[in-house]
């Protein structure tokens, strides 16, 4: 589907700010080399009306998590659980969440943040999730779990079976929504009167200002600001209550909304910092694109160097934001032996696009001389894991 118009105000003043070229789906990992692989434009238009950023080719939800196994799991990074503890806690404590209470993750994967939830809480737990062997997952660890996007149907049946949410997570999922305003009907008529909604998502601002471009890819159809959604969650009824950021998938916004009077003072606070930084502007991202240019000429020339010098160089983290790298700079499997992960799901598989094979962490010999931290977000807790093997880390990111 190519975007036409702006979801959020129905402009359709739409300029292409981000060029990134063609890229097949970041999270479909290979489990043979000769699997049939589409590839599509990886653009981001901004609107000029409202400032909203969106992916200008949205390919539909059914093909990115149900036509193949989904291979990100969230039980087997201690990164992760980490976080959603933290999280939970966190939730459990702003929304005054008691035994008596259901919460709702919506994307909940294996169910890790939702067992985090039962733990401090104690309370009636629900996950919606799409892809058909993580879901499957979740309820082998007794975590209830509806096998489906987050649509009226879903929520219809947890209303019958549970009542009303007094709490409805997703993180790093609303931003993977096709149709934000029937999503947002959804999280309404699900969501208890004194509920809170919150959300986990790339803070736009941050992704600018950092490059962070490697977190576009296929999967991010919306790319999140306060000042585009402010208003549009008015419509539904919701206001800000909070906001925070943290370095969780990197440049990560932390949004609660509710139903009580929003916290203006916080609201406006990021909305200038917006203004200030001119990202809704589309000159901005001509400075943007040559910096990514710039990264990606340093990291193939440090790569070049050490091939030239006969030393081998490996992956480290089959992250999803390390397939746009990839297959960005135009790294294959001549260039990178191979990258190492800890996900059972993704090992023994190759990365799309750049068809590299993805190892265990064992697999590192002696020889291997480098290593490409993909998740340079996590790059210090890598280091630090595999100081031992005295590898030369290269990590592509700007630094700020």
């Amino acid at each position: 589907m190519i975007t036409q118009k702006c979801q959020l105000c129905g402009s359709k003043n739409l300029s292409l700010i981000i060029d990134l070229g063609y890229h097949p789906l970041a999270d479909t990992f290979l489990k043979e080399l000769d699997e049939e692989e589409v590839f599509y434009p990886l653009r981001v238009l901004l609107c000029q009306k409202c400032g909203y950023a969106t992916l200008q080719h949205v390919v539909s939800a059914p093909v990115r998590y149900q036509k193949n196994d989904y291979s990100y799991t969230s039980s087997n990074s201690p990164v992760a659980i980490s976080h959603f503890k933290e999280l939970a806690g966190q939730v459990v404590q702003m929304a005054e969440i008691s035994k008596k209470d259901l919460v709702v993750d919506i994307g909940s994967n294996a169910g890790t943040l939702l067992k985090s939830f039962r733990e401090q809480a104690h309370c009636n737990i629900i996950g919606v999730e799409p892809a058909f062997n993580i879901a499957q997952l979740a309820k082998k660890g007794n975590i209830p779990t509806i096998n489906d996007f987050f649509n009226q149907t879903s929520v219809d049946k947890i209303i019958k079976k549970h009542g009303k949410a007094k709490a409805i997570i997703c993180t790093n999922v609303f931003n993977h929504i096709n149709d934000l305003n029937e999503f947002m009907k959804n999280i309404n008529k699900l969501l208890a009167k004194d509920g809170f909604f919150v959300f986990e998502t790339p803070y736009f601002l941050d992704l600018v200002k950092n490059v962070s471009f490697d977190t576009i890819y296929l999967e991010h159809v919306s790319y999140f600001a306060v000042t585009p959604f402010e208003k549009f969650f008015k419509k539904f009824g919701f206001q800000i209550h909070h906001l925070e950021r943290n370095d969780y998938m990197s440049d990560t916004m932390r949004v609660y909304l509710s139903r009580k009077a929003g916290n203006q003072i916080l609201v406006k606070r990021y909305m200038q910092k917006e203004k200030s930084a001119k990202i809704f502007i589309p000159k901005t991202y001509a400075i943007f694109m040559k910096k990514i240019v710039g990264l990606k000429l340093d990291l193939l020339q440090q790569i070049q160097i050490a091939k030239a010098k006969g030393e081998r160089i490996i992956g480290i983290g089959a992250a999803t934001k390390g397939n746009t790298l990839l297959n960005y700079c135009k790294i294959d499997n001549t260039l990178i032996d191979f990258i190492t992960d800890s996900s059972p799901l993704k090992i023994g598989k190759f990365t799309p696009g750049s068809h590299i094979p993805i190892k265990s962490d064992n697999d590192i010999t002696s020889d291997i001389t480098h290593a490409v931290i993909l998740p340079w977000n996590i790059a210090e807790f890598l280091k630090k894991k595999l100081k031992h093997l005295k590898l030369k880390f290269i990590i592509p990111h700007i630094e700020k």
